[in-house]
Protein backbone atom coordinates (compact mmCIF):
# COMPACT_ATOMS: atom_id res chain seq x y z
CA UNK A 1 0.00 0.00 0.00
CA UNK A 2 1.53 3.32 -1.00
CA UNK A 3 1.06 6.44 1.34
CA UNK A 4 1.87 9.99 0.89
CA UNK A 5 4.74 11.80 2.52
CA UNK A 6 5.79 15.22 2.59
CA UNK A 7 9.01 15.78 2.48
CA UNK A 8 11.52 19.42 2.88
CA UNK A 9 14.44 19.16 0.25
CA UNK A 10 16.44 21.95 -1.18
CA UNK A 11 14.97 23.16 -4.79
CA UNK A 12 17.80 22.30 -6.50
CA UNK A 13 18.32 19.12 -5.31
CA UNK A 14 14.31 18.27 -6.13
CA UNK A 15 15.35 19.83 -9.60
CA UNK A 16 18.27 17.67 -10.04
CA UNK A 17 16.49 14.82 -9.22
CA UNK A 18 13.50 14.86 -11.20
CA UNK A 19 16.00 15.83 -13.88
CA UNK A 20 17.92 12.24 -13.46
CA UNK A 21 14.11 10.35 -12.77
CA UNK A 22 12.86 11.69 -16.49
CA UNK A 23 15.41 10.56 -17.81
CA UNK A 24 15.54 7.07 -16.30
CA UNK A 25 11.94 6.93 -17.17
CA UNK A 26 10.80 5.98 -13.18
CA UNK A 27 9.19 8.31 -11.04
CA UNK A 28 11.11 10.57 -8.64
CA UNK A 29 8.74 9.15 -5.78
CA UNK A 30 10.06 5.61 -6.90
CA UNK A 31 13.89 6.97 -6.46
CA UNK A 32 13.34 7.93 -2.79
CA UNK A 33 11.43 4.66 -2.15
CA UNK A 34 14.44 2.70 -3.61
CA UNK A 35 17.05 4.30 -1.97
CA UNK A 36 15.02 4.10 1.35
CA UNK A 37 14.73 0.70 1.11
CA UNK A 38 18.52 0.31 0.26
CA UNK A 39 19.46 1.85 3.11
CA UNK A 40 17.69 -0.47 5.35
CA UNK A 41 19.10 -3.22 3.25
CA UNK A 42 22.60 -1.71 4.08
CA UNK A 43 22.18 -2.14 7.98
CA UNK A 44 22.25 -6.20 6.87
CA UNK A 45 25.52 -5.97 5.77
CA UNK A 46 26.68 -4.15 8.84
CA UNK A 47 25.45 -7.44 10.61
CA UNK A 48 27.16 -9.59 8.57
CA UNK A 49 30.67 -7.85 9.27
CA UNK A 50 29.69 -7.56 13.12
CA UNK A 51 29.04 -11.49 13.21
CA UNK A 52 32.18 -12.57 11.24
CA UNK A 53 34.58 -10.45 11.74
CA UNK A 54 37.84 -11.42 13.44
CA UNK A 55 36.68 -15.27 12.61
CA UNK A 56 38.74 -16.21 10.20
CA UNK A 57 43.03 -16.18 10.23
CA UNK A 58 44.98 -16.30 7.37
CA UNK A 59 48.42 -18.43 6.74
CA UNK A 60 51.35 -16.58 7.73
CA UNK A 61 52.39 -16.86 3.78
CA UNK A 62 50.22 -14.45 2.87
CA UNK A 63 51.40 -11.96 5.04
CA UNK A 64 54.52 -12.28 2.85
CA UNK A 65 53.10 -11.57 -0.15
CA UNK A 66 53.36 -7.95 -0.84
CA UNK A 67 50.27 -7.96 -3.14
CA UNK A 68 48.39 -9.34 -0.60
CA UNK A 69 49.45 -6.91 2.24
CA UNK A 70 48.55 -3.72 0.03
CA UNK A 71 44.79 -5.38 -0.11
CA UNK A 72 44.56 -5.99 3.52
CA UNK A 73 46.35 -2.67 4.69
CA UNK A 74 43.63 -0.98 2.22
CA UNK A 75 40.66 -3.04 3.50
CA UNK A 76 40.88 -5.07 6.58
CA UNK A 77 40.42 -2.81 10.12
Amino acid sequence: MKTKLTLYVEKAAVKRGKIWARRQKIPLSRVVEEHLNRLVTAGAGERFLAKWQGKFTLPASVAKDPRSAAILAKHVR
